[in-house]
């Protein structure tokens, strides 16, 4: 009932389900995949660009080679993944807790509620907040920021 597949290879399964590309896949309810070898895989995900995965309900990615593996999840850029419900992970991020945000190149908010941003930023605890150049935030509550810079104690 109201699926749309269009291009080559492409699969739309559901209801209100749009594929449109080469090898998309789109098979949630209202899900879309576009572009080439895109999956949107629950309900209200979309999935778009090149390599990208949109498995979470209502997530999205784009870019390439990016995942959206929660509810409420996006990813964007390059192998950026939003791995915890309700997290962002855009550039080369990675945004592992829940309510988590990570951006830039080789960032990663590792629990949920931490946020990263800047080149190789490191969030590992709760709340925790990195930002810079090769920062750690690595207790609850902690933030970091600058050049090379550690918050070892809670704040």
């Amino acid at each position: 009932e109201a699926a749309h597949a269009e291009g080559c290879q492409t699969e739309a399964t559901a209801i209100y389900t749009h594929a449109e590309g080469f090898k998309t896949e789109s098979s949630g309810l209202a899900t879309h995949a576009e572009g080439y070898d895109t999956t949107a895989g629950n309900a209200y995900s979309h999935a778009e660009g090149r390599e990208t995965t949109a498995t979470g309900e209502a997530s999205h990615a784009e870019g390439m080679g990016t995942v959206a593996n929660n509810k409420n999840s996006h990813a964007e850029g390059y192998e950026s993944e939003a791995i915890g419900e309700n997290s962002h992970a855009e550039g080369h991020a990675f945004a592992k807790g829940n309510f988590s945000h990570a951006e830039g190149y080789n960032t990663e908010a590792k629990t949920d509620y931490s946020h990263v941003e800047g080149h190789s930023t490191l969030a590992e605890d709760y709340a925790a907040h990195a930002e810079g150049y090769y920062t750690i935030a690595s207790k609850r509550y902690s933030h970091a920021e600058g050049e090379g810079t550690i918050a070892a104690t809670e704040a």
